[in-house]
């Protein structure tokens, strides 16, 4: 009896995930850029219970939005993330303008296991100049 009791307790102390008050992390640097902080940190959710969004010269945070970007989700100049979009990407999924690297790659010059662009090197290579590659598909 004492030993449900206890499971009882336990139980009740567990709260649904909408109703936990998890507290995520944001720091801005004092500094600025034209309006924008130069160093961004953010995670986890706000007050409101929305993702919090970095945003900054360097951004840092689950997304990220800035000149160098890292994160889960990362948009910038350099993107550094598991989905990363920008000029230069570095990513799962990396798409650039200039360079991409990663499993997935698309851009002018790209690296990784699938590779298109101009000039592609991976395990299957996609473009115009195949860099290196196991199976090429030369366009």
């Amino acid at each position: 009896m004492q030993c449900s009791n206890q499971l009882l307790e336990l139980n009740s102390l567990e709260t649904p995930r909408s109703q936990s008050k998890a507290a995520g992390y944001e720091w801005r640097s004092q500094r600025t850029w034209q309006g924008s902080p130069l160093v961004h940190i953010a995670f986890g959710m706000d007050d409101e219970g929305k993702l919090r969004t970095a945003r900054g010269v360097i951004a840092i945070g689950q997304r990220a939005f800035g000149g160098l970007a890292i994160g889960i989700i990362a948009a910038g100049g350099i993107a550094v993330g598991i989905i990363s979009a920008g000029g230069i990407a570095f990513g799962v999924v990396s798409v650039a303008l200039l360079l991409a690297c990663g499993v997935n790659a698309l851009a002018p010059l790209a690296i990784g296991v699938v590779a298109a662009g101009y000039a592609a090197g991976g395990v299957h290579a996609i473009g115009w100049k195949i860099l290196f590659s196991v199976s090429k598909e030369v366009l």
